[in-house]
């Protein structure tokens, strides 16, 4: 099936349905929500996100809406299809109000969202730009990955991401959610497959946005860190007209933009802008440490060109000693490094150089702006109908560390070699100091002179109407339909085209001794721009029905239907098909599919004291399965003050287009083992091998993993249990333990690691996988060689059980009328996050690890994460203090490195995420805490100044030497603390 050829049947559809909506301009629909929801027990405050957040507080709804916001609401609560006053259902769900998000500093969803205490491992921060998802921003409930939790936009599904994380998992960009209309985020941490189908196993994000303005209201920001870079200015705009009770309909325009400049590393302390930790006892894995390898100062050694014309064809024996190629030495702010080469009596040169400070970036540049409009009809006093549409784009500008000449994706160029004749017939003697004896030159390079850099501009429009009422006695309705459609433009700097490249190397024209003597156009032929187009879609169509049958004791029986059909999209293709670019990772996910579902739910107070929810839905999918899902919810209010509930539920996740019918190559960090290292020249003491040739320190191995169509959707089953106690108005707390397992977890390479082993020890590998050599090392030459891919499928092999707890508190007291305190804090304890990686293998508890390692971009799963909120408003001041916190973790990875052979204990000298030759150092990461300051005084009723205090303290991110998503720390957790103490100032106003 194509995707031409499928979309239009529902687009077909959807027109019928738009004929009902025509004319209607109204409200969010019956899924959506309403008025903002005044904080309850279940408000919680969102902890620190990965970029450093801007203080705003969102424009104010017009008064007419305030006021409605004093009395009780009939409002839909995500996961739930009934309207209801009570806010607290039997699933545990968190909301996160504008007033709570000003308070806190933070003016952006992807902040906001990823910042709650249940979001872990998985969760992708934007400034992980060398990532599959890169540009983007995605949240993981329960750790379980960004897939398994669903977000959405009013109640609706929105369009994916165009790129998938790892290339393997979808999820939706919360950079290109609109901010400055957002009215609340209720955050359903909870089994949710029977309301809205797959994909919502740890829970529901769903964004809601105002649905009333009116007036004028504005902010202007602007900030920088208190290192002098890391500028960020932040403007909005929001026109609104029209009252829904008095005049009957609401109509608003609303405009935002958002920069933040990019902050590099070299502009922060150690040990954030080098590798090089051998002053705190850990290894110097600076480019260039360990001679031969390769800078931006070529090094070369004589070798046998063995196909004349093809640079590819060097045996890969240095019969001589690496020397710089550049007579006058190493490039400036380079070292000479000399290392004997074992076995010979070759002395290799080499240029130590420090990459991380010339090229890494702590934050990319970022830039947001978006619009949107928004109209409500109030019918009559019983259908409101609405209408939205937006357009948001997000632009995330990174760069680059310049391209290697020696890759292995997706070409192996590890032998490449310059020639000793040109095509001309002229002995290559700029390059090959061994032209005149008629040897190749083996080389090791950086493309220092040619830029590297990657643009990721993400273009998001999405529309949705609908109307939603009641009717007769009891009955109620709602209709809706969606569409969203986002492109992302690619742009790739810096990677070399192998055409280009031999051209440049055959005929001489570009001088490897010395590149600043190099054109413009002869760079450009090696390293032409990349281009790429990825696109994804999302159409819906659906209804819903309630009624209230009859009056039970507590209250009536409530029974609502309902239906819909989408269309879901994916096209994004290799940016390498014919594999000219070197490094340039091939990735691939290309499909479409139709969705049917029919679901129901019922809700039965049978006491005012117990409620009794039931749910279910039956969704169909295109591919050619089927999924029922089931959930049941009790609550129970033995007494007024105290409230328990718990549910029970299962739930799916659709296979993604890339699991099915694309491919992915990671690459991730590696050394041999010891018994493959010591036939490298490593002395080997214990379980521990040290030195050797270049060839025993860490490198890049692929992972290469291929589509299966015969893939079948994961299956989960979760319950909850938790107490609600309010003993007084002032003062409420909850706490929710929850248990979630997974079955059928789509995994690539499920027995990769045995695979690798299999290989190493000679043995046979399992079916269906196999394992391509790295080149071989010159200084030994008859040494087996290292792994530099493993090839595997896509299997539902693996199985997951989490379990935790969840905690909340809140305290408003009130003296005056003049002073109010405010105190939120919450908590998730993780329990137990239990893996294994097939049927064969035991479950492993990966809490307090940095596991799972590569699922996770080595953010691994703290087992606390927490926040504390202090607010106090005094006349016309307020000022908010609030600590954020996330324990330390042992930083050994078993998914990655496995365990210790001869013990079986996953400890520090076999499965440490460093790899170093300390088995100990940097073993536990250390806990990090941060405190935002935020405050603002109203100088008139049309105009407030603000401030906002990120990292107050100015803490530093604590030492995470093995996680390979940022330099020496965690960006998952702990950015803040990399970029350092950041000073923001604003102004919101109205007219």
């Amino acid at each position: 099936m194509t995707i031409i050829t499928s979309r239009p049947i529902l687009l077909r559809t959807s027109a019928l349905s738009a004929l009902v909506l025509a004319g209607l301009i109204g409200t969010a629909p019956a899924f959506a929500q309403d008025a903002q929801v005044q904080p309850s027990t279940s408000v919680s405050t969102p902890t620190q996100g990965d970029v450093s957040p801007a203080p705003t507080a969102a424009p104010t709804a017009a008064p007419a809406a305030q006021a409605d916001a004093d009395q009780p609401q009939d409002i839909v609560v995500t996961g739930t299809l009934f309207r209801r006053t009570d806010t607290e259902t039997p699933s545990p769900v968190t909301v996160l109000t504008s007033d709570s998000l000003a308070k806190a500093g933070i003016n952006n969803v992807s902040d906001a969202v990823r910042s709650i205490s249940a979001d872990s491992s998985g969760s992708v921060p934007t400034s992980f730009t060398n990532g599959f998802g890169a540009g983007s921003s995605g949240v993981s409930l329960r750790g379980l990955s960004v897939n398994s939790t669903l977000t959405l936009v009013d109640g609706l599904r929105t369009a994916n991401y165009p790129l998938s994380d790892d290339g393997q998992r979808s999820f939706v960009d919360l950079n290109t959610i609109p901010n400055a209309i957002v009215d609340r985020v209720e955050v359903l941490k909870d089994g949710a497959s029977s309301s809205y189908g797959a994909d919502a196993i740890g829970g529901v994000v769903n964004i809601i946005m105002k649905k009333e303005i009116v007036g004028a209201y504005g902010t202007v920001e602007g900030g920088v860190t208190q290192r002098g870079d890391g500028g960020s200015q932040r403007a909005t705009l929001t026109l609104g007209t029209g009252r829904l009770k008095e005049q009957g309909f609401n109509f608003y325009v609303s405009g935002e933009y958002q920069h933040n400049d990019a902050i590099y590393n070299r502009n922060r302390g150690f040990p954030y802008n080098t590798n090089d930790l051998s002053s705190i006892g850990g290894d110097n894995n600076n480019a260039g440490s360990v001679a031969p390898s390769s800078t931006t100062s070529a090094v070369v050694a004589p070798t046998t060109q063995t196909t004349p014309g093809n640079i590819l064809s060097g045996t890969g024996l240095a019969t001589g000693a690496f020397q710089v190629l550049n007579t006058n030495g190493c490039a400036a702010g380079q070292t000479l490094v000399t290392t004997p080469r074992s076995g010979t009596a070759f002395i290799d040169q080499g240029c130590e150089q420090n990459l991380v400070s010339d090229y890494s970036q702590i934050q990319p540049e970022q830039t947001r702006f978006g619009v949107t409009v928004h109209g409500t009809a109030q019918i009559n006093d019983r259908t409101q109908a609405y209408l939205i549409a937006s357009y948001f784009q997000n632009d995330v500008k990174a760069q680059g560390t310049p391209a290697l000449i020696r890759s292995a994706n997706p070409v192996n160029t590890q032998n490449i070699v310059l020639p000793a004749v040109l095509a001309n017939g002229t002995l290559n003697t700029t390059n090959n100091p061994f032209a005149t004896q008629g040897l190749g030159a083996a080389i090791r390079y950086r493309f220092g002179d040619i830029a590297s850099s990657s643009e990721y501009k993400n273009h998001v429009i999405r529309a949705a109407a609908g109307i939603d009422g009641q009717f007769g006695e009891g009955w109620g309705y709602s209709a809706s339909i969606t569409a969203a459609h986002s492109w992302l433009d690619i742009t790739q700097n810096g990677y070399l085209n192998l055409d280009g490249l031999t051209t440049a190397i055959n005929t001489g024209s570009y001088n490897f001794a010395n590149p600043e003597l190099n054109t413009a156009a002869v760079r450009a032929a090696i390293s032409p721009t990349v281009r790429s187009q990825a696109t994804s879609d999302l159409d819906m169509v659906q209804g819903v029905i309630t009624k209230d049958l009859f009056q039970l004791p507590g209250g009536p029986l409530q029974v609502g239907v309902g239906g819909s059909v989408r269309y879901e999209a994916q096209n994004d293709p290799s940016q390498n098909p014919d594999f000219t670019t070197i490094g340039l990772n091939q990735f691939s996910a290309v499909g479409d599919r139709t969705v049917e579902s029919a679901y129901f739910e019922v809700n039965a107070p049978i006491f005012t004291s117990l409620e009794i929810d039931g749910s279910g839905r039956f969704d169909h999918y295109s591919e050619g399965y089927s999924h029922f899902s089931p959930k049941i919810g009790v609550k129970f209010t033995p007494i007024r003050q105290v409230a328990l509930r718990g549910t029970f539920s299962k739930g799916f996740r659709a296979p993604s287009f890339a699991e099915t019918s694309g491919s992915v190559v990671g690459f991730t960090t590696a050394v041999p083992p010891c018994s493959v290292q010591a036939q490298h020249g490593a002395t080997v003491t214990g379980n521990t091998c040290s030195g050797g040739s270049a060839y025993n320190q860490s490198y890049s191995i692929g992972f290469n993993t291929a589509g299966n169509p015969d893939i079948k959707p994961e299956l989960s089953r979760s319950f909850t249990g938790g107490v609600v106690v309010q003993p007084a108005p002032w003062l409420s707390f909850t706490a929710d333990y929850y248990n979630i397992k997974k079955t059928r977890v789509i995994t690539g390479g499920p027995l990769a690691n045995q695979a690798l082993a299999a290989y190493y020890a000679g043995t046979a590998l399992p079916n269906g996988y196999s394992v391509t050599p790295d080149a071989i090392d010159p200084s030994y030459p008859n040494a087996p060689a290292r792994a530099l891919f493993v090839n595997s499928p896509y299997a539902n092999a693996a199985a997951l059980k989490t379990s935790g707890l969840d905690f909340s508190a809140l305290v408003q007291l009130k003296p005056s009328d003049d002073f109010h305190f405010t105190s939120r804090a919450e908590a998730t304890y993780i329990l137990h996050y239990d893996f294994k990686q097939s049927d064969a293998d035991p479950f492993v508890d990966f809490v307090g690890t940095q596991a799972p390692y590569i699922t996770s971009s080595g953010a691994g799963t703290p087992a606390w994460r927490g926040n504390w909120q202090n607010s106090i408003d005094y006349k016309a001041y307020t000022l908010t203090a609030t600590a954020y916190y996330t324990s330390g973790y042992k930083a050994v990875a078993f998914d990655q490195y496995g365990a210790n052979p001869d013990t079986g204990v996953v400890d520090c000298a076999t499965s440490s995420t460093y790899q170093g030759t300390n088995p100990d150092f940097n073993c536990k990461v250390k806990h990090f805490v941060d405190v935002d300051l935020t405050g603002s005084v109203k100088v008139n009723e049309k105009f407030n100044l603000y401030f906002n205090v990120v990292n107050l303290l100015d803490q530093k991110a604590p030492l995470n030497a093995g996680n390979y998503a940022a330099v020496n720390y965690n960006p998952t957790y702990t950015q803040i603390g990399a970029v350092g103490r950041t000073m923001r100032i604003g102004a919101n106003f109205q007219f």
